[in-house]
């Protein structure tokens, strides 16, 4: 189990984002930025990027790593405490 930051090169449009997001609620993820998530997940990056893959098609490149403690924010609010719950799977 992991907490993974994927972040991709452009805004989505209303399909795209729908799509996008149907395959996250599958997984715990919130939104950190219009371009950036924060999944927690079992399942290895590969599985993650193959999914991804399919979610975006070809014409959205992302990106896509696992966190680790010690992390740190400013200003995000919800993330915040989403990365700071003590069930949080690190």
């Amino acid at each position: 189990m992991g907490i993974y930051c994927l972040t991709f090169d452009r805004p989505l449009g209303r399909m795209d984002r729908h799509r996008l997001e149907s395959m996250l609620r599958r997984f715990e993820s919130i939104a950190l930025f219009r371009t950036t998530w924060l999944i927690e997940s079992t399942d290895p990056v590969e599985f993650l990027r193959s999914r991804l893959s399919r979610a975006f098609g070809k014409q959205t490149r992302f990106f896509i790593t696992r966190l680790s403690e010690p992390w740190c924010t400013d200003g995000i609010g919800p993330v915040g405490k989403w990365l700071s719950d003590p069930n949080r799977q690190w």
